[in-house]
């Protein structure tokens, strides 16, 4: 289903499947909830059950936005792949079909690629119910070592990981990081 693309808009957001179906509603409705800047959607369906799938459809219907869909199950980089194809703005983010948004996530990750100039960009995620309270994710280290061996090693930490926002609400800020997950992660449209 092709969705006509909205000429203000600088970043198309790619919806693609994680490994459930059961947020997608909750997921959906928090992106048009909580996005207030113009924005253009894709969404990769992979195999959705029947009820999720007529979900979609109407959704897509209702609110003009495009469904790449597919009879099979997509493992997330496939499906990352199908939908970067439709992509024509400047920017865009990929969220899996189970993260739920926050207000002004879209706006914040977009201030901070334009003052940064930054290729890829990552929100504060959390993990969990209630919803936005336990840090899953605030940025990290990622980078190949040599220890006294010589061997080399991967070094792979994800910062802040079980902590509880409101605890380290006031240290949270804005930093450059050598890590970002694909759970939302805001990129610059740039074809390799």
């Amino acid at each position: 289903m092709n969705s006509s693309p909205k000429l203000d808009a600088v970043v198309t957001i790619v919806v693609v499947p994680r490994e459930r179906f059961s947020c997608t509603r909750q997921s959906l409705e928090s992106i048009y909830e909580h996005t207030t800047i113009p924005f253009n959607l894709v969404y990769v369906d992979g195999n959705s059950p029947a009820k999720v799938r007529r979900y979609l459809q109407e959704q897509a219907q209702e609110k003009d936005f495009q469904i790449i869909r597919t009879d099979f199950y997509l493992y997330p980089n496939q499906a990352r792949n199908l939908g970067l194809a439709a992509v024509k703005t400047k920017y865009l983010v990929f969220v899996d079909n189970d993260v739920i948004v926050s207000p002004g996530w879209l706006n914040a990750l977009v201030q901070c690629a334009e003052e940064t100039d930054a290729t890829v960009v990552g929100p504060l995620m959390c993990q969990y119910e209630p919803l936005h309270e336990e840090i899953h994710f605030a940025g990290g280290e990622s980078h190949v070592w040599v220890d006294n061996t010589g061997r080399q090693r991967i070094r792979e930490k994800m910062y802040q990981q079980g902590q509880q926002v409101a605890r380290l609400h006031s240290q949270l800020q804005r930093c450059q990081t050598e890590l970002a997950e694909f759970h939302c992660d805001f990129s610059a449209n740039v074809h390799f």
